[in-house]
């Protein structure tokens, strides 16, 4: 019979990972070499150029490559080193000098964000990988106050205005959130009544729950803001209309009848100022409405070429919804850089084995199981937000683009930016308390885009945008419905995966639309039925997202130089796998799939993650993200050395 000790090491080497798991072409390397592989990647099975694939991900024609290294070398200036330990006001008072600095050297404008639209997209997303309460507040200024000045208003609107939000002349805020109105903005109470006698619009606070609140630059250093408000002639109501409202004088102090109050202290973005707003019978010239899509005459005739509130309003807010692509956008640059920082560290640091020759943690399949998924998820994330942003900027947009845009949009914001934070959290717990350190960036990104699911739309009501739009295309007889693919000879074909991607966004749309019509039978409202129908309605969008997502990198694929498909296809099979595998349940309940091919998708997902192991470090410092972005001291090939007695880091 075995002793007690002979017991406790048999079972230490069962739990153990056998040696033969380590990389081949890493058992001898130093942590430098692994960190810093040649410029091929290699394994048994696998070989690619990094660099090809870093520019093939970028996707980015040759006059903004040049433009972001122009950037890059821009924020290599002093004022954009990491800087953690302020107060509120520091934090807030940093952020607007290096908005400063951007906005002085031309970085980023409203000429540029007209003009080429995929160039301003790119460079927002480089700010957000330096500081996000940056981007945040340029944002605010151009994307939102400056978007609706170029896209709602009209000649007289662009000649008053743009010149002076370019150089941050007029800084802007963006004021339709309030207190008591966020995702449903046509029912916002701020009221705009027009007096003919004086041709002045009378912007009004009527409640407390109508106070502007959440607003950007409105705490410290806006001085207009671009209010959502209902318009009001002769005690007829016309919708909402979109008013520029002085909020400051250019002294800094508060303009009349109108109250500011500052946020305060929030979980991130310090450096946003975010303020709360009451105007109390602010009155302002009939010139200040942005005048696109509806006018007043000076006798107070109301002029639209649109008669209908409802579409008025829609031709409104359409042109805003490029906030929902520069987060989906952000938010995928933000994964890929956690994955960069904790994939780096997960294949140096070491834990547990034989003694003096302790193991890398990346080798235990509880790390290559968080990891790896999320990492093949990024990279097919990847061609669907490419997709969106051409989608975005195409300078024609048919009725067809304009629809895509929009669902799209809703769809790609909700499910990156959740994709954003649960990739964060992984990150973070793969780190351990170095991951907790503000130091790695992880914890930081955690709670600057924290706000990501809940900003420019929540991603629940985002995603019934999506559902909503499947619905109508199945009513018109637009959408056809696929049957279940039950043949499991080859998991990771790609006909069959689209195909079963394709039967639960197709099973849901058909089960929504027969739970929503068995509610109008029962004599129910459309909204109280649809109402019942929320958790069908936000599986619905996930699905569809996911699907898209596979097309798109499918086709991506498909255009892949051949030295790259190999590398994309491991990655398409594991995030079908991880993602079949996530919402198993549904598949085997609503007979998507043969048990046993359920089986076969779930035991894939190891076997995936061991194809993975060998070049997973390879695979992530190929991701498109600029290096002097990352400063992470755990990212580094000799990660002990950051740390190292004496060294500082004054930050």
């Amino acid at each position: 019979m075995e002793s007690y000790e002979e017991r406790v090491r048999n079972i230490v080497n069962h739990l153990t990972p056998p040696r033969e798991v380590l990389m081949n072409d890493c058992s001898s390397s130093s942590e430098e070499q692994i960190l810093n592989s040649n410029e091929t990647s290699s394994s048994s099975t696998l070989t690619w150029n990094k660099q090809e694939l870093f520019e093939y991900l970028e996707a980015a024609p040759q006059h903004i490559k040049v433009a972001k290294k122009k950037l890059q070398e821009l924020l290599k200036d002093p004022i954009f080193a990491p800087k953690y330990n302020m107060n509120v006001q520091q934090w807030r008072e940093l952020t607007l000098q290096r908005a400063l600095v951007i906005i002085k050297a031309g970085a980023i404008s409203l000429a540029e964000f007209n003009r080429d639209p995929m160039k301003y997209l790119i460079s927002m997303e480089m700010l957000n990988l330096v500081d996000p309460s940056l981007s945040v507040k340029l944002g605010v200024h151009f994307s939102l106050f400056g978007n609706a000045v170029l896209n709602l208003g009209t000649e007289k609107h662009h000649i008053k205005y743009i010149k002076d939000i370019d150089t941050w002349k007029l800084p802007g805020c963006f004021g339709m959130t309030e207190l008591g109105h966020g995702s449903n903005v046509q029912g916002v109470e701020t009221t705009a009544t027009y007096d003919k006698t004086t041709q002045e619009f009378i912007i009004n606070t009527p409640s407390d729950s109508a106070q502007k609140f959440w607003i950007g630059n409105a705490a410290c250093h806006g001085q207009a803001c671009s209010v959502f408000a209902q318009l009001y002639i002769d005690n007829v109501h016309y919708g909402v209309h979109v008013f520029i409202v002085p909020i400051r004088n250019a002294d800094g102090t508060t303009a009349e009848n109108v109250r500011i109050m500052d946020n305060g202290h929030k979980l991130g973005l310090q450096g946003v100022d975010n303020g709360r707003l009451w105007f109390d019978n602010k009155r302002i010239p009939r010139d200040n409405l942005l005048n696109k899509f509806g006018d007043v005459e000076k006798d107070g005739t109301y002029v639209s070429s649109i008669p209908s509130k409802s579409k008025r309003f829609g031709s409104m807010v359409a042109p805003l919804v490029g906030g929902r692509v520069l987060i989906a956008a952000s938010a995928l640059n933000v994964s890929k850089m956690a994955l960069m920082i904790a994939t780096r560290y997960a294949y140096s640091r070491r834990q547990f084995g034989s003694k003096g020759n302790e193991i890398r943690i990346i080798e235990y399949l509880t790390h290559q199981r968080r990891l790896f998924p999320m990492i093949a998820t990024s990279v097919a994330l990847s061609f669907a937000v490419e997709k969106l942003k051409r989608i975005y900027c195409e300078p024609n947009k048919s009725s067809q683009n304009v629809k895509d845009l929009h669902v799209w949009s809703s769809g790609l914001k909700a499910v990156v930016s959740w994709t954003k934070t649960n990739i964060l959290q992984l990150t973070r717990e793969c780190c351990g308390g170095q991951g907790f350190s503000s130091f790695n960036q992880i914890a930081l990104f955690k709670s600057d885009l924290e706000i990501d699911m809940t900003y420019e739309g929540d991603n629940h009501v985002l995603l019934q945008q999506v559902a909503r739009n499947l619905l109508v295309e199945l009513q018109k007889g637009r959408y056809t419905l696929t049957n279940p693919n039950h043949d499991s000879s080859n998991i990771h074909d790609y006909d069959f995966q689209v195909q079963t991607l394709k039967w639960r966004e197709s099973d849901l749309v058909s089960t929504l639309s027969q739970k929503i019509m068995a509610q109008l039978d029962q004599g129910r409202s459309l909204e109280q039925g649809w109402n019942t129908c929320l958790d069908t309605i936000t599986l619905l969008g996930k699905a569809f997202v996911d699907r898209i997502t596979l097309e798109e990198f499918q086709l991506g694929i498909k255009n892949a130089p051949s030295s790259l498909k190999a590398v994309l296809e491991l990655c398409r099979n594991l995030f079908f796998s991880w993602k079949v595998n996530e919402d198993l349940g549904y598949f085997l309940c609503h007979d998507g799939l043969a048990t046993s091919t359920a089986q076969k998708i779930q035991d894939s997902i190891n076997v995936l993650c061991s194809d993975m192991l060998p070049i997973g470090l390879d695979l992530v410092n190929s991701f498109n993200i600029p290096e002097q972005f990352i400063h992470a001291p755990i990212s580094k090939p000799d990660y002990i050395q950051e740390f190292r007695y004496g060294l500082k880091r004054d930050y």
